[in-house]
């Protein structure tokens, strides 16, 4: 199954602020992963070619991994990367996620673009956007704290 997943959220921060929020890995790993569960990014190379290995899941038991690179990353701008999720030998998904920034009179906009094929079916594709959703829920909250 394949999806385009569009989505979008209006922040009253300036751009810089939301863009060290996603560079910055320590705070990327407060607002990047539901609440109740874990990541932990093992590999970071947060700029273009740079590759990204993170653990998540259940604290503790951290069952799925996450393996990527960063194709662009042009600051205060966007931030585009691939994805393939597993799970044990299972691949579940893999995706090309793009992050745009774009500021606004108020703050700045998030416009998230995630073209997802999911190899289990349509669960995956309701939980890359769920996901995707909650994140940029908790990224509001974080930017806010």
């Amino acid at each position: 199954m394949t999806a385009t997943i569009s989505l979008s959220a209006d922040f009253d921060h300036p751009v810089s602020a939301v863009w060290n929020a996603f560079a910055d890995t320590g705070q990327r790993v407060q607002w990047g992963v539901p609440e109740g569960e874990e990541m932990v990014c093992d590999v970071d190379e947060f700029r273009p070619g740079g590759a990204i290995r993170a653990r998540c899941g259940s604290p503790g038991a951290l069952e799925f991994v996450s393996t990527g690179q960063y194709c662009a990353v042009v600051p205060d701008r966007h931030i585009v990367t691939t994805e393939t999720l597993t799970r044990g030998d299972e691949i579940l998904s893999t995706a090309i996620i793009t992050w745009a920034l774009i500021p606004t009179s108020t703050g700045t906009r998030v416009e998230l673009v995630d073209q997802v094929v999911s190899f289990v079916g349509e669960g995956m594709i309701d939980g890359h956007r769920n996901g995707h959703d909650i994140c940029l829920r908790q990224l509001g909250e974080f930017l806010s704290s």
